[in-house]
């Protein structure tokens, strides 16, 4: 018997087991008998306090062992209620990504869509860019001019007044680039009048400020000279309208004196 087993023994920590308790009890005997000291306790009584205190220790070491697994399965059922809770957070995070998601696809074909919309009409800005740079009408030769009606323009106008301005630019800039190159003054009266017959009265009474603004007020003058005299009354109105609108009261004027001018009384609107 070891000496850590007799210790357990010993402090009531553990029971020994029988054959340990039989060989204890010869050994103090026989250590008994030598000292000539009488054993108060029989084997047999030994035995069975062995056997009642091994009776006495089943009860209180399976109580251990319940409490101890009644708490490890608490600690368990605490564990599968925590993981639960956090499985249904984990879903209800899932089914919120997956709505988000669905949202995010919807405004992305939103975005598609409008897009598209707007390649198209970027696609017939440039082709109207184009033919305006080229020097060609928007129109055929044939068909009136596009002219918006001679009314005051509303909010949102915008899309208009950048094509009106765009056109405007291209035609100052031809004209300024005739005129530094050192061309002759009848191919700038040439773009003018072709300017007139082609360009909208809000093109053409921006065109006049710009060739205003940038030093050019003679093109200016001249172009007004022949809208004036070749276009007819409702479109200088509008015109002159446009240049009031633009700032230009004194342009708006000169159009109108010009086409008065030239027009005898009878054929006035």
């Amino acid at each position: 018997m070891s000496e850590s087993a007799l210790s357990r023994a010993l402090s009531g920590k553990a029971l020994p087991q029988r054959r340990s308790v039989e060989i204890l009890f010869e050994e103090a005997s026989a250590d008994a008998s030598k000292r000539g000291i009488k054993v108060g306790v029989t084997l047999d009584h030994l035995c069975l306090l062995h056997a009642r205190a091994q009776n006495g220790a089943i009860t209180p070491h399976l109580s251990a062992d319940l409490e101890s697994a009644s708490r490890e399965l608490s600690a368990l059922r605490d564990e599968n209620d925590q993981l639960r809770r956090m499985i249904e957070e984990l879903g209800a995070e899932h089914d919120s990504l997956r709505q988000q998601a669905s949202l995010k696809d919807a405004s992305l074909r939103t975005l598609q869509r409008k897009y598209t919309v707007l390649r198209r009409k970027a696609a017939s800005l440039r082709e109207r860019v184009s033919l305006l740079e080229a020097g060609s009408p928007a129109l055929s030769p044939d068909a009136p001019a596009a002219a918006p009606l001679p009314v005051p323009r509303r909010a949102g106008y915008r899309q208009r007044t950048e094509l009106d301005t765009a056109a405007a630019r291209n035609v100052a800039r031809r004209a300024e680039a005739l005129g530094g190159d050192g061309r002759q003054a009848d191919e700038v009266l040439a773009l003018l009048r072709h300017t007139a017959d082609a360009y909208s009265p809000a093109e053409t009474a921006l065109l006049v400020v710009l060739l205003t603004q940038e030093g050019q007020e003679d093109l200016a003058r001249d172009l007004l000279h022949i809208y004036g005299r070749d276009k007819p009354d409702r479109e200088v109105l509008r015109t002159a309208l446009e240049l009031l609108s633009s700032g230009a009261p004194g342009n708006a004027e000169a159009l109108l004196l010009t086409a008065a001018q030239t027009r005898k009384p009878h054929g006035t609107a």
